[in-house]
């Protein structure tokens, strides 16, 4: 159980360092997306450069958290390479449900917890289904690397 936990956290962590580098990259200035991950939880310091580098660092605990419960249902045993991505993808879909919908709509104070326009979906849902995938494909591939080092020892 205890690999089986670090190996989510370990997945968890490069997948959000993944998602942190789209982020980075995207919506015109570098980083610009990193202020509103602080903004989900109130939290609105006064110095911009404090706020990307927070809002950074907490997405990457926020995908460490989401791959140890990507972790917790498999317990000891081997995951599939199908039903890794699919539990993945799952994660993926609740992550932008939790987060880039309800979270950002309530702190933006938008009229219903669940509005959404076109832009802020296209913006938004590929880049954490692929957060959720991700999570899923590096998890595998942590749990091949385990069997081969096993193996071989």
């Amino acid at each position: 159980m205890r690999y089986t936990l670090r190996r989510g956290l370990a997945a968890g962590f490069l997948a959000g360092l993944v998602l942190a580098l789209f982020d980075f990259v995207t919506d015109g200035a570098p980083g610009n997306n990193f202020p509103s991950v602080l903004h989900w939880f109130g939290i609105n310091p006064a110095n911009s450069t404090i706020s990307h580098y927070g809002g950074f660092l907490l997405l990457i605990v926020l995908a460490g958290i989401f791959g140890l419960i990507f972790a917790l249902p498999q317990r000891e045993t081997p995951i599939s390479a199908d039903r890794a991505l699919l539990w993945g993808l799952v994660l993926g879909l609740v992550w932008w449900l939790l987060f880039g919908l309800l979270l950002n709509n309530i702190m933006s104070h938008a009229s219903s917890p669940f509005s959404l326009s076109l832009g802020g979906f296209l913006a938004s849902f590929p880049i954490d289904l692929l957060f959720g995938v991700l999570l899923g494909a590096i998890s595998i591939q942590l749990q091949e690397r385990h069997r081969r080092d096993t193996f071989v020892a």
